[in-house]
């Protein structure tokens, strides 16, 4: 599946976005709730996260084992 090198979550931890690792390839995934969207760009994720209504500046580092 891949290795969490990083994350970020908004301080109540409703979403999180994690940096994914699998040999050479990067991607990056959204966890909200029960939701997982997996093998994203930058790009999507913050359209993603716009379109949610999220506020990518208050994103915070998060543990990425959790």
């Amino acid at each position: 599946m891949g290795d969490v090198e990083g994350a970020m979550q908004t301080p109540d931890g409703a979403w999180r976005v994690e940096v994914v690792r699998r040999g050479r390839t990067r991607w990056y995934r959204i966890v909200h709730g029960e939701d997982v969207l997996d093998w994203l760009s930058i790009a999507a994720v913050e359209r993603i996260l716009d379109e949610a209504g999220v506020p990518r500046h208050l994103l915070v580092e998060a543990d990425p084992a959790a």
